[in-house]
């Protein structure tokens, strides 16, 4: 391939990755309404500091209690889900597929437990869990689903509720899953964070941690912390 193309391949990349990952920010502020429209028609990301009227204390979080527990868990995925469990796991894995590794390959035969570990990061074959290469567990029960629940669900932005478009960390190393089986034991999906980068994740697109309000990581850290899942939510624990 010639130099001149293969500098044009590698510009083309890194503008696509600058533009799916950048908060392009107008020279004027802006409406709501407007943002809302250039978005739509041009797929620009407009952060909430942009839009007119915008105060910073308009992003911490508010709680709603705008859903009861019964109400919640009429929602997907707690709707279908027999049982709930939040994880951790060394990164370095796709966690939104199914990782199969060839056992046939030498040089991965060789990996130690832990090095097997950080390699796989989540794996789920077949609707099921592969726990090897998990580092902390825990079922939740009813009343941690509550808890987890009222996070997700019934906090939400202090002020300007009615826009949320902002930009995105271009990382995302999840740590830690929420993972949900249905009544036959298989898992039907799963919600993955990352801790560090601010960022969710889910395997059917339909998941995330809903109005990312200002405290809204930080709560969820100390759900996790709480619930005894440490690594990747407690920064007092080192990423390996």
């Amino acid at each position: 391939m010639k130099p001149k193309l293969l500098f044009s391949l590698f510009l083309l990349l890194n503008l696509s990755c600058y533009a799916r990952s950048t908060t392009f920010k107008p020279d004027t502020q802006i409406t709501a309404e407007q943002g809302k429209k250039l978005y739509a028609k041009e797929h620009i990301l407009y952060p909430r500091s942009s839009i007119k009227g915008y105060k910073k204390k308009f992003d911490n979080c508010s709680f709603t209690n705008q859903y009861t527990l019964t109400q919640r868990l009429k929602m997907y995925p707690y709707s279908k889900a027999i049982k709930v469990m939040i994880v951790s796991y060394f990164g370095g894995g796709m966690p939104n597929q199914e990782i199969r590794l060839d056992s046939d390959t030498p040089a991965k035969k060789q990996l130690t437990y832990k090095q097997k570990q950080h390699y796989e990061g989540l794996v789920i074959k077949h609707k099921k869990l592969d726990y090897s290469t998990l580092i902390e567990t825990k079922v939740l029960n009813r009343h941690q689903i509550d808890v987890l629940t009222n996070i997700l669900f019934n906090y939400e932005y202090t002020g300007m509720r009615d826009y949320t478009l902002t930009g995105e960390a271009a990382c995302f190393d999840p740590r830690n899953s929420v993972i949900f089986f249905d009544k036959n034991g298989k898992i039907f999906d799963h919600l993955d964070i990352c801790f560090s980068c601010h960022r969710s994740d889910s395997a059917s697109g339909k998941l995330n941690v809903g109005t990312e309000c200002a405290q809204k990581f930080d709560m969820l850290t100390k759900f996790f912390i709480k619930a005894g899942i440490r690594y990747g939510s407690d920064k007092a624990v080192p990423l390996n």
